[in-house]
């Protein structure tokens, strides 16, 4: 916000402070930057201090890395949660970017702000600012807006908004050649503020420029009066001797050159005095390019001499420089915690990446793993349903082989209506068997209607040899109970071959089927002649078979159990005493 204090031609909308203690405030800025990013501060501390200088840099009047600086804010403020310091951020940098007469740029930043706010009355005063700036070569258009914005600033209490808003007005209206207008905004920004402070002389000091330019120099000489005297009570000296030059060229224009020059060398013992070079430098620039057009190059080089013989002096006593420098070792270290915290970043993101990728292929793996898993799991399933039917069909030869020798007898005996009723009987059992021989359960209905058909064929077999009687609990719902498929009828035949047939009168076979508790319980009961008895008269071959007979039950029970995670269970038991036979339970 660049107000050039030493001539009465340079003017600007938006005021920049022009002293010494900018440098302090700006290496206090820096230094509570140092701080915030060395010790790992939120983002959003960080941002603010970043604003913080770049608003520093503005008031020292190095726009260019205050430019750099409000945008650093916006990049940190980003990495924030809430970014709700963006509005406030952009708008800053909207503002510097103005004031390097960046207006297309300007005018984004502007809109940009607006985009973030979250007050409507902030949102449309971005609003408004973006299109002023878009019509900045029409100062009528500007002013338009810049009236919508004095509406909305009068239901706030922002004072520095409003003192920004009327100085631009004024500027406008100086553009627009309406000089009572922009005085008038000029009169009304200085109510807003402190009559004493740097921005108020700034204000007076447009004033004057305005006045001097409608040649009103009487005005404009009282009033640059007013404010070298503000400066001498404030004990301003920069400020002091930027109005006494700024005087002094009053003075030349109303041709009293005496006065004018007396003042410019006011102005530049003033500032060797009190050792501020740049103030120096620009006193001694407007005396010698006097000099240099009123054809006295002799009292030029003369002046040259002085300011060289007092370089030294006042490079040592310009504490401005010294700030300076601190700041350039503070940006330094700015600089390098910044390229820093690059690295730290762009470790942990390497390292994020790294994890990601490393998550994604275990979880790939493990998906494959699972895949292979579930594979094998099923092959094992599908391999134990294979060996489940095997087992059943290994039952089927023995039994076919039976029933086929049977019928033989029949044939043999000329006994064809027996050997035809026993065909009929087998055929309608083979068929229900293969029907449901790919079952591993079927329910105890069609159990009992294969159980039945089996043990007929086995009396027409053996006439006089057993007799059976099959009970079930009426509790139990025949249509429901699932039964393990061909588990019973082994153990059936076990009792008929190796037992009952043996036994000289005709014995029992008695099948019973009862729930207990939560479990299904069949009981075979067969009074033979035992199974001691029965291995004593079986050749080597039929102990053989007998035994793998058992071992075929025993391994589809186990399979079972594996397939399904059921608990079927099964016990062998020899009766003893008085009583000979076997007993077999199954359960599950």
């Amino acid at each position: 916000m660049a107000a050039q204090t030493n001539s009465i031609q340079d003017t600007n909308a938006i005021f920049i402070p022009n002293s010494n203690n900018t440098s302090n405030t700006t290496n206090a800025a820096s230094n509570k930057l140092l701080n915030a990013i060395g010790t790992q501060k939120t983002n959003a501390e960080i941002a603010r201090n970043y604003s913080e200088v770049a608003e520093a840099l503005v008031q020292s009047g190095d726009l260019q890395k205050a430019e750099a600086y409000s945008n650093k804010a916006i990049q940190v403020e980003l990495g924030t949660a809430e970014k709700k310091n963006l509005a406030q951020y952009y708008r800053q940098l909207a503002r510097i970017q103005e004031l390097q007469n960046k207006f297309s740029i300007s005018s984004e930043s502007y809109a940009k702000a607006a985009s973030y706010c979250r007050d409507s009355m902030e949102k449309n005063l971005n609003k408004n600012d973006a299109l002023r700036l878009w019509y900045k070569s029409s100062p009528k258009d500007e002013l338009l807006y810049l009236n919508q914005n004095a509406v909305i600033l009068n239901n706030t209490n922002n004072p520095a908004e409003k003192v920004q808003n009327l100085t631009q007005m004024a500027e406008a209206n100086i553009a627009l050649n309406q000089k009572e207008p922009a005085l008038e905004n000029y009169r009304e920004a200085l109510s807003n503020i402190d009559s004493t402070s740097e921005q108020a002389v700034w204000i007076k000091s447009n004033m004057v420029n305005l006045m001097a330019a409608s040649s009103d120099f009487t005005e404009a000489i009282a009033l640059q009066k007013k404010l070298v005297k503000q400066a001498q009570e404030n004990a301003n000296m920069a400020v002091q001797v930027a109005q006494l030059r700024n005087l002094a060229a009053l003075y030349f224009k109303v041709d009293s050159p005496a006065v004018g020059l007396n003042l410019l060398h006011q102005a530049y013992q003033m500032a060797v005095e009190q050792g501020s070079l740049v103030e120096a430098k620009k006193s001694l620039t407007a005396l010698t390019k006097y000099y240099g057009e009123n054809k006295q190059p002799e009292r030029a080089a003369a002046l040259y001499t002085s300011f060289i013989n007092n370089l030294d002096n006042l490079l040592a006593r310009d504490s401005s420089l010294i700030d300076k420098k601190l700041f350039l070792i503070n940006e330094g270290k700015i600089a390098s915690l910044e390229q820093q915290q690059i690295l730290k970043d762009e470790l942990i993101s390497r390292k994020n990446k790294y994890t990601i990728f490393l998550i994604g292929f275990i979880i790939v793996l493990g998906i494959v793993l699972a895949l292979f898993w579930k594979a094998w799991m099923s092959i094992r399933k599908r391999n134990k349903q294979i060996a489940l039917q095997s087992l059943r069909r290994e039952m089927n030869p023995h039994f076919i082989f039976n029933s086929l020798n049977s019928v033989n007898q029949f044939i043999a005996n000329n006994n064809e209506r027996e050997a035809n009723k026993y065909l009929t009987s087998y055929s309608g059992l083979m068929r229900n068997m293969m029907e449901n021989s790919n079952k591993d359960y079927v329910s105890l209905a069609i159990e009992l209607d294969q159980l039945k058909k089996y043990l007929e064929l086995e009396r027409m077999r053996f006439p006089d040899k057993f007799n059976y009687i099959i009970d079930v609990d009426p509790t139990l719902v025949v249509d429901q109970v699932m039964v393990p498929n061909m588990l019973i009828q082994p153990n059936l035949e076990n009792a008929i071959w190796h037992g009952l047939r043996y036994k000289e009168s005709a014995g029992l076979l008695h099948v019973t089927f009862n729930q207990v508790g939560k479990r299904i319980q069949v009981l075979i009961d067969d009074n033979g002649i035992g199974l001691t008895a029965s291995k004593n008269m079986k050749t080597k071959n039929q102990k053989l078979h007998e035994s793998l007979g058992l071992k075929n039950v025993e391994e589809r029970i186990r399979l079972l159990n594996a397939l399904h995670k059921t608990d079927i269970r099964f016990e062998l038991i020899e009766k003893s005493g008085a009583t000979s036979g076997v007993q077999v339970l199954l359960s599950w």
